[in-house]
């Protein structure tokens, strides 16, 4: 069984040295003679001295000239495991937060059953965390609305976690800002397995994360977006549908209405323009949409 280490890198220059010193130790007493490990760091456009430490080691680099955001460099890591036919992934982030020897946590899981996504879960042995206001008030929100669609997690933005081979064929992150919420998400739409383990984290003491006030905005926009991929039909096509077919009824009546004499116009209803237009540009984006999906260019 292969399994990558997958960890993405910006400006980590101050916490890479002590991670990998953890990372090294943790390969050198790697015990699970069943699986083998690729480690994968991912250096999305860092304009620190990221890189340089990562090129002085012995894990394959991965490297953006330009920075494109999390979403991106999780893309482009899941991507890279899935064409080099890794039976999955953990992912986790090389900022001091998370314990490298926690990865065995994932493995135990993975021996022992199927499980297509496996979320780290830091609310439970973490007791001294400390969330910023609008992490706070963010995470709070996400965790409703997934337990509103029925994804049962109590930690929807925790980047510890687990995605399986099966889980990688038709993976889908339609965001290059993060990724969390559409990792859960796109389990959900593709109804896969998910479980929640128990992971620690501790606060950052260096570096800066990139979660602000814009934070919810953009995970809301590349989670409708990632619901539109998905369900394309259910959410575009047959709204437009219903809309087309309310413009036309409409459009019968103000038709009948001139003939009676009524009506001196055969349009009278202002409505059915407005939503044949609206019909007409909600149904050429879903055709447009599931065109691309067939020939596999989005």
């Amino acid at each position: 069984m292969k399994i990558n280490i997958c960890i993405p890198v910006y400006n980590e220059e101050e916490n890479l040295p002590k991670f990998i010193l953890q990372l090294n130790k943790y390969i050198e007493n790697f015990q699970y003679k069943e699986i083998n490990l690729e480690v994968i760091f991912y250096n999305d456009g860092s304009n620190d001295k990221s890189l340089d430490i990562l090129n002085r080691t012995k894990y394959t680099i991965l490297s953006e000239l330009n920075n494109k955001g999390l979403g991106y460099a999780i893309n482009k890591l899941f991507s890279y495991s899935k064409d080099t036919n890794a039976d999955g992934v953990v992912k986790l982030d090389c900022d001091g937060q998370m314990y490298v020897n926690e990865i065995d946590l994932f493995l135990d899981v993975i021996l022992a059953k199927e499980v297509d996504l496996i979320q780290g879960n830091r609310f439970n042995v973490s007791k001294d965390f400390k969330f910023g206001l609008i992490k706070k008030i963010g995470m709070r929100i996400f965790s409703i609305i997934f337990r509103i669609i029925g994804v049962s997690v109590n930690d929807s933005t925790n980047g510890y976690i687990y995605v399986s081979k099966k889980w990688l064929q038709d993976y889908k992150i339609v965001s290059n800002y993060n990724a969390a919420q559409q990792i859960l998400l796109d389990t959900k739409l593709r109804n896969l397995t998910i479980q929640e383990i128990d992971v620690h984290i501790t606060n950052r003491t260096r570096g800066k994360s990139f979660i602000g006030i814009k934070y919810p905005v953009n995970v809301f926009a590349s989670m409708f977006a990632l619901s539109a991929y998905r369900k394309t039909t259910k959410l575009i096509i047959k709204p437009a549908f219903f809309v087309l077919l309310s413009a036309v009824i409409l459009f019968l009546n103000d038709i009948f209405l001139w003939i009676r004499g009524i009506e001196d116009k055969i349009i009278s209803n202002n409505v059915v323009l407005l939503l044949f237009f609206i019909g007409i540009q909600l149904m050429s984006i879903g055709l447009i949409i599931e065109f691309l999906k067939k020939q596999k260019i989005i």
